[in-house]
């Protein structure tokens, strides 16, 4: 079973390839995974933390669809 441990060196390293690619430091990528990050280490049980924030990220496939369609514009579909 994955553990906040993975997590957070899987964070580390999204952040780390985005700022070796020319990513700004202030892009909002970065800061969205820079506040995961933060605020994961400062929960008292970061296993519950991560389970609360997966669970509320992608509840169903409808809202996921839905994160998916505003990361894509957000991107202006670079990424995909």
């Amino acid at each position: 079973m994955t553990n906040y441990k993975d997590i957070e060196s899987a964070l580390v390293e999204v952040i780390k390839v985005a700022y070796s690619q020319g990513t700004k430091k202030y892009d909002k990528m970065g800061l969205t995974y820079m506040n995961y990050l933060k605020t994961m280490q400062r929960k008292r049980d970061p296993d519950d933390h991560c389970k609360y924030v997966a669970k509320q990220r992608t509840s169903n496939e409808e809202v996921y669809n839905e994160r998916m369609a505003d990361f894509k514009n957000w991107y202006n579909e670079e990424v995909y």
